[in-house]
């Protein structure tokens, strides 16, 4: 069991980071700021399969665990992901047990589920045996389903009986979106579905995190709801804030000398 994983399931409070833009580098320097997880997307960014696995030996390198977003829940998508050895995956937009299962069945060796055999940097480039790799491959990684639509919600009872799903993610943009609120992800109604799954998932022992956090107060606020993990902020975000200070603190010297 990798260590991120064996820290999820004790219950530990975990605090990540998004990397949308395809520069490694930039996972690196994130993973060594102390964040325990890195979220590298590929659902709504433009990195490519060579990219990824960069950005997951990145996040190796700067000592925090890789947690790859594929763009959608099919097998082919999540097959070569599952190759390359990241610490987790995470299935968007996984709305009903029978899709989860879907998912699970994607990233599971039989007799569990139905991935397909051919790991490359998953076990060592061939240096570890094929044996002993099978036999703790199916713990090795942490499975996360995305909840962002209120169908999820309601079918959450059946989708906490999946095998292999070690945990959930709750998306507020999209679940509030789906209920005719898109972007207002404090809504009383949207926070409401969102303790009923937090409930739930606690109920079931089951991890919950969400993705939605810039600012301080939004990292209390998703803290104070009851969610376990979190991934705060992104790099183009961190980016644009730095320099937009960056510009108002250079234009205010310049114009004050210029007067």
């Amino acid at each position: 069991m990798n260590p991120f994983k064996e820290r999820l399931l004790k219950g530990e409070k975990l605090i990540g980071f998004e990397v949308d833009l395809a520069e490694p580098c930039i996972s690196e320097m994130v993973a060594a700021c102390g964040f325990d997880f890195i979220w590298v997307d590929t659902e709504h960014q433009a990195q490519d399969y060579e990219t990824v696995l960069n950005q997951i030996i990145a996040c190796k390198a700067g000592g925090a665990a890789s947690i790859v977003r594929v763009p959608q829940n099919e097998p082919f998508l999540a097959k070569r992901v599952l190759e390359m050895g990241p610490d987790g995956i995470i299935f968007p937009n996984v709305n009903s047990a029978a899709e989860l299962k879907k998912a699970m069945d994607a990233c599971l060796y039989p007799p569990y589920g139905k991935r397909g055999f051919g790991p490359k940097r998953a076990c060592g480039y061939g240096r570890i045996d094929l044996f002993d790799y099978i036999k703790s491959a199916n713990d090795a990684m942490c499975r996360f389903a995305q909840l962002e639509h209120i169908d999820a919600i309601n079918d959450l009872d059946n989708m906490l009986k999946v095998e292999g799903c070690d945990g959930f993610i709750v998306g507020p943009c999209d679940l509030s979106g789906s209920i005719g609120l898109l972007n207002e992800t404090k809504h009383p109604k949207v926070v409401a579905l969102m303790k009923t799954a937090i409930e739930k998932c606690k109920a079931a022992g089951k991890p919950i995190g969400v993705a939605a956090a810039y600012t301080p107060e939004d990292v209390k606020f998703w803290y104070d709801l009851g969610f376990q993990f979190l991934s705060a902020g992104t790099d183009t975000a961190a980016i644009i804030a730095r320099a937009q200070e960056q510009v108002a603190v250079m234009s205010k010297i310049f114009k004050q000398n210029n007067a």
